[in-house]
């Protein structure tokens, strides 16, 4: 495989392990930002089409990224905008059911729980052995179930669920399955028309290695046509690209996902540097990424079980991610031992009394060894 590192900026003296939380920009988006930023110094050079064509050429790499179509796609600033989407849209009302998970991120979590005040049911499942199983979902759903809300890759453990057995029991009972795929997107391949998968938000700053506020969320044709759209975006709306014959007092809608579009849609600064990520992603490709990052891992886990620490249900070989959580004997010692990572200049995070190791292309075996190196 190449070497990605010299793609990226120069860590030294830390090692970045931390993909999860934030991922870096490649060298090739610095620049295009620079392009951006020339732009809005220099608007006379900002021509008027740009404002229609960058959002789509965005939307056709999440697409081909995300095994979707183009019309599939709408563009968001955040995975709250995209959850925003359906649990506004779908009209939820008094008796309606939502499943959920304790352990979702919160963008996939309190929106969920903000329906209560309109008697929607939310039922929250606590995991067990580290996920929450599909025993326990198939155990709360009932047919006042409208919607199954999990996360792909959970953000602690780095446990990836199987999207094909929770979509099919959420289907079974004429519910809809939404996930949040930032952990996975971009780090694992993905090919959502093969899936029982209805709904998929995805927020662009960790693995599409983006601006923060950059995201996007996939709608499956069926779902798009049972959504309400309450506020319409300008950009979406059928020959708005044409100042001189915009329709006035009456106007066309597209049948595509874009009219869920983020306000100001061409934010340029932002979706040159997401576009110039995606091409970058797209050039190394996911299978490398997930490759790449797997075989770190494999290192990864196996010191960790030879010094005695405890891992994640991200070490079942059918869970894995690009994503790794481990904990010492208890809370204190493993909090000690994120200190003193960070302490040596090795970045990962601490979720819930874990600390996550999320490894890019840029890193290899002696980041590992480095790391195992400084346990206890």
């Amino acid at each position: 495989m190449p070497d990605y590192r010299q793609a990226f900026p120069d860590f030294a003296p830390t090692i970045y392990l931390d993909c999860a939380y934030q991922g870096p920009f490649p060298r090739a988006t610095v620049q295009r930002l620079y392009q951006a930023i020339e732009l809005k110094c220099h608007p006379e050079r900002l021509a008027a089409p740009e404002y229609f064509s960058l959002p789509e050429r965005v939307r056709a790499h999440l697409a081909a990224l995300m095994g979707a179509e183009q019309g599939e796609i709408a563009l968001t600033n955040s995975v709250t905008q995209g959850i925003g989407v359906i649990a506004a849209g779908l009209g939820l009302k008094a008796g309606d059911e939502v499943v959920i998970a304790s352990s979702n991120f919160p963008s996939n979590l309190f929106t969920w729980l903000h329906l209560r005040r309109l008697g929607v049911v939310v039922h929250v499942l606590k995991p067990v052995g580290g996920a929450v199983t599909p025993d326990q979902v198939a155990a709360v759903l009932n047919s006042h179930t409208r919607v199954l809300a999990l996360d792909w890759v959970g953000y602690s453990t780095g446990y990836r669920i199987d999207l094909a057995a929770f979509g099919e029991l959420a289907h079974r009972r004429g519910a809809i399955f939404v996930v949040d795929g930032t952990q996975g997107v971009g780090a694992w391949e993905l090919n959502l028309h093969a899936l029982p998968v209805d709904v998929m938000a995805v927020a662009a700053y960790k693995w599409l290695l983006a601006p923060y506020g950059t995201g996007c969320v996939y709608l499956s044709r069926e779902v798009l046509g049972r959504l309400d759209l309450q506020v319409v975006n300008w950009y979406s709306v059928e020959g708005s690209d044409d100042f001189d014959a915009l329709p006035i007092d009456q106007f066309t809608l597209p049948r595509a996902a874009r009219v869920f579009d983020v306000g100001e849609t061409a934010n340029f600064i932002n979706h040159y540097g997401l576009e110039a990520s995606l091409e970058f992603i797209r050039g190394a490709t996911v299978a490398a990424v997930s490759r790449h990052c797997s075989r770190l891992l494999d290192r990864l886990r196996e010191g960790l079980r030879r010094k005695g620490y405890q891992l994640s249900a991200a070490a079942q070989p059918e869970h894995r991610s690009t994503v790794q959580g481990f904990q010492a004997s208890s809370l204190e010692a493993t909090a000690a031992i994120h200190q003193k990572l960070r302490a040596n200049h090795v970045a990962i995070s601490l979720r819930h009394g874990m600390i996550r190791v999320s490894p890019y292309l840029y890193n290899d075996e002696a980041d590992i060894d480095r790391l195992l190196g400084l346990l206890f």
